[in-house]
């Protein structure tokens, strides 16, 4: 009888890991992987998203790689580099037309931003938002409230996320969708536990806001934070 076949469904499995969890929680690798599962029908994509990021170091080096450069790595044939290229020229296009900076350099800009992040949202979650030193937003992370307090997503994954994110700084905002922006005490528990997680990462961890739909509540700006030192 012949042995069963290792990696069997596993092009299911991450088509259905990308759909169940939050992009950040996937690796570099594991994007390309996925991506070239749409140009390579049978081929072992893993490997060659590995070999593509040690041959250009990150996947924004990927992307701006010309199709000659992509055809000379192994694995990687003249439709799967017009793949990419088109991938590239797609991305391309869509910042160039839709990216403007958002900076957060009050709490008053981070209000406006999170009441409008949230506007249209139902559950009660958190978003770590990552900033530059200028205060620039870069990047943000829903995550479900219950999951983080309860440790059912654990320091070392949110830990991994603000390592693939290169956080310097951060904000955490946690929603209540059908309660005052008060602070509870799973509030003062998660910013707990964003605080332990920072530090040994020297991240800056810069304010946790608590919010409901129609007000934000600066745990800084009102003395919260003094519960951390």
């Amino acid at each position: 009888m012949p042995s069963p076949n290792l990696h069997s469904g596993h092009r299911k499995r991450m088509k259905q890991r990308f759909l169940n969890y939050p992009a950040e929680f996937m690796y570099d690798h594991e994007l390309l992987e996925i991506a070239l599962f749409y140009c390579r029908s049978r081929s072992n994509t893993n490997e060659t998203a590995h070999i593509l990021l040690d041959s250009f170091g990150s996947v924004s080096s990927v992307l701006d790689a010309d199709i000659s450069a992509l055809t000379q790595v192994n694995g990687i044939g003249s439709s799967s580099a017009q793949f990419v290229s088109v991938l590239s020229e797609g991305v391309r296009r869509y910042l160039s037309r839709s990216h403007s900076p958002t900076l957060l350099m009050s709490a008053d800009d981070i209000k406006a931003f999170l009441l409008s992040y949230f506007s249209d949202s139902d559950s009660h979650s958190c978003c770590i938002l990552t900033v530059s030193p200028s205060m620039e937003l870069l990047s943000t992370v829903s995550l479900p409230f219950s999951d983080m307090v309860s440790g059912r997503i654990s320091q070392r994954e949110i830990a991994e996320i603000l390592i693939m994110h290169s956080s310097y700084r951060i904000i955490l905002a946690v929603f209540h969708p059908t309660k005052s922006c008060i602070p509870a005490p799973d509030d003062f528990s998660a910013v707990s536990l964003m605080s332990e997680i920072c530090r040994p990462l020297d991240i800056d961890f810069t304010d946790a806001f608590i919010c409901s739909r129609s007000d934000v509540y600066s745990m800084k700006n009102h003395g919260a934070f003094s519960f951390l030192r």
